[in-house]
């Protein structure tokens, strides 16, 4: 049973030709979706077809194989899916979810599931090939999230998809050597949100060490950001962009913040060719955890500024090396960024390895077949266990 994907394509081959809005609705309004689509993609063996959540019931069996749901942060009070519920439910086909994740404020918090998204949650468990666990989560929280619903006993933890990108078995080992060699010479910021406004010290000191070590700004959500990345400033409104200026770079005039992001702000609608980019870079930080994540499937050394339960959670299940934001309130510097990478390269490729065979067993359990290079990555965490 051929599988296909229900969600975002990997990469949208003609965003040269869109206008912003409609490239960033093609991917869920935030290019941090494209990561884990690339990576459920390669590690099917690519070349899937995909399908929007909206699609028909009808179009979705004709397809007669196995429906993979890119998932995200959907569980949580900010997400009702009560209209997805029907359509859901009306579908034959076998379903396997990946990704699911809790979010709220802090993880010592149940977050308010909407009745509508825990339908929705159950209709896809409904859904299971053989009554298996068929929902992958991120970690911990986000299963005991569903245990608290009593959604728990078809959920198992499975991390981010994003984590086994690369095929290296010994990643943190290339990474740590990478850091050994370079430091924090040149610095890849992955760019926030400018209406996260307890964080804008921390974002407007990264967006200063981008420009200082001739490095990047990666934008990723929302509209405004993706827009200056794009270098799309006629999109911008004057309310607009000068909110961006004012989280981003208080310090520069109108004129000084737009020459800043033509030099150094960016945007990417393919997960490859953004990973690409970012070889060239020597360390990748910031408040999205997507983007870190590709920096180290890369090869790069990099440190998340984790600032809710979500983002905590990713980087605790993966060994991410990370830094609480309310411990940088006040922004940091390059040398900051060298103390704070606490990363044990020995610890890291352990876990992934042991998160790689739970995940091809998960897989593998739900009538889906693992591309090689997974197995492989599975196979040394039996080997080590």
């Amino acid at each position: 049973m051929k599988p296909f994907l229900l969600g975002f394509a990997p990469c949208i081959d003609s965003s040269p030709f869109m206008s912003t809005d409609g490239v960033f609705r093609s991917v869920g309004e935030n290019t941090g979706n494209l990561a884990f689509c690339y990576a459920i993609d390669r590690q099917l063996g690519g070349g899937l077809s995909s399908f929007l959540w909206h699609t028909p019931a009808s179009v979705i069996d004709a397809q007669g194989g196995i429906g993979v749901i890119t998932l995200a942060n959907q569980l949580g009070a900010h997400v009702d899916y009560s209209y997805l519920v029907k359509g859901f439910r009306a579908i034959q086909s076998p379903l396997v979810g990946i990704g699911l994740g809790a979010q709220a404020g802090s993880a010592d918090v149940v977050p308010e599931v909407p009745k509508g998204t825990l339908d929705w949650i159950r209709a896809i468990q409904d859904r299971s090939l053989h009554g298996a666990p068929n929902i992958g989560v991120r970690g911990d929280y986000s299963l005991s999230v569903l245990e608290h619903y009593g959604l728990g006993k078809r959920a198992l933890v499975t991390g981010c998809p994003t984590l086994f990108i690369n095929p290296d078995v010994n990643l943190g080992g290339l990474i740590a050597s990478r850091f050994v060699a370079t430091g924090t010479g040149c610095v890849a910021v992955s760019a926030g949100h400018q209406r996260w406004h307890h964080l804008q010290r921390i974002e407007a000191s990264l967006a200063a060490i981008a420009m200082a070590s001739g490095g990047a700004y990666v934008t990723q959500s929302p509209l405004e950001m993706v827009t200056l990345g794009r270098g799309d400033f006629d999109g911008l409104d004057e309310g607009a962009e000068a909110a961006l200026r004012a989280y981003i770079a208080p310090q520069m005039s109108l004129h000084e913040f737009r020459a800043w992001a033509t030099s150094h702000a960016q945007a990417f609608f393919s997960a490859a060719a953004w990973m690409e980019y970012l070889r060239r870079f020597d360390f990748v930080v910031g408040t999205r955890i997507h983007g870190v994540m590709l920096g180290l499937q890369s090869g790069i050394p990099g440190l998340c500024v984790a600032h809710d339960s979500r983002t905590r959670e990713l980087c605790e299940t993966m060994k991410v090396p990370f830094v609480m934001a309310s411990q940088v309130l006040q922004g940091m510097t390059r040398d900051d960024l060298t103390t704070l990478f606490d990363f044990d390269p020995d610890a890291f490729d352990a876990n992934r390895r042991v998160r790689a065979r739970d995940y091809v067993d998960f897989l593998r359990s739900n009538g889906l077949v693992p591309d090689s290079y997974l197995v492989k990555l599975a196979d040394s965490g039996r080997v080590n266990a």
